[in-house]
């Protein structure tokens, strides 16, 4: 999510890039200095350098603005780049997360986790309507991010299964034809409370936000609600972004056939394509309960 600062911080570079015009020296020279200056940021709220994830999402942005605004084959894009050292730094970093993820689990009661999900999700219907708990519940049981509730998402019944709905509108996908791709997910629980709440949602919040403006509006209050309703066993609040990890636990314990492996039924249901090393880093919880499958 780019901030208003991060926008602006890109809007100078890119006018830094069209002053340049020709000469390769000068763009050469302003690219070196803002990659620098990217990665020697510290965030002010921690005294500490910005994550390397961060960083790396941000070089990401630049770039998406100067193919939009400089073209695709803009001269440019062949120097913003990550460096091979980067690259490398970057991987063996991944790695590292990716080991202490599947070596230090978190506990999961999956039953209570789904009740607590009905529970928030009724009462917000019956007494008390509020966007950002809408979302959260919506996405305990379906595993859907929250910008994907809150706008762009599109759910409908699956009429070939009545615990699945037909989920379009993925976002953080390279491939641009899944966003509008639609694809079979279960749901935890009651599938038509979550459409009567998704319907709700649409009447409600516009979905033509964009998802920098969506996470002002209710990215916080989302949170809230995610961390005040839903833990693992041990009282550790659950994030919204934990809760498709959470919902993936759960959902292959209640749903998978015995014959598929969770690397390969998480990947399946998140709506990753082909290569699984993304679906790993979805590991984050093991279930303690022996939930009921159907």
């Amino acid at each position: 999510m780019l901030t208003p600062a991060d926008r602006e911080r890109i809007d100078r570079f890119v006018a830094k890039i069209r002053d340049s015009g020709s000469d390769g020296q000068r763009v050469h020279t302003a690219v070196l200095a803002e990659l620098s200056d990217i990665h020697q940021r510290v965030n002010p709220k921690t005294g500490k350098p910005y994550a390397m994830t961060t960083n790396r999402s941000l070089i990401t942005s630049y770039r998406n603005v100067l193919k939009s605004e400089l073209g695709e084959d803009a001269p440019v894009l062949e120097k913003f780049k990550h460096s091979a050292d980067h690259v490398v730094e970057y991987r063996q970093h991944q790695q590292k997360r990716r080991e202490e993820r599947h070596r230090n689990q978190r506990p999961l009661n999956g039953q209570e986790h789904i009740e607590r999900a009905v529970a928030l999700l009724s009462y917000n219907a019956k007494v008390r309507w509020s966007n950002a708990t809408a979302i959260a519940g919506v996405v305990a049981l379906t595993g859907r991010r929250p910008y994907e509730v809150g706008c762009v998402g599109g759910f409908e019944p699956d009429s070939a299964d009545v615990v699945r709905v037909m989920f379009r509108g993925q976002t953080k996908t390279r491939e641009t034809e899944r966003v509008d791709t639609p694809y079979s997910i279960p749901v935890l629980a009651e599938r038509d409370l979550v459409l009567e709440t998704v319907a709700r949602i649409r009447e409600n919040v516009d979905p033509a936000l964009d998802n920098t403006t969506y996470s002002q509006r209710f990215g916080k209050e989302v949170g809230t609600v995610s961390k005040r309703t839903f833990t693992d066993t041990e009282g550790q609040p659950i994030t919204p972004r934990e809760l498709r990890e959470a919902y993936a636990a759960v959902a292959y314990r209640k749903f998978a056939s015995p014959n598929i492996s969770e690397v390969q039924f998480y990947n399946d249901i998140l709506g990753h394509q082909g290569d699984m090393s993304a679906t790993l880093f979805y590991f984050d919880f093991y279930l303690i309960d022996n939930i009921a499958s159907q």
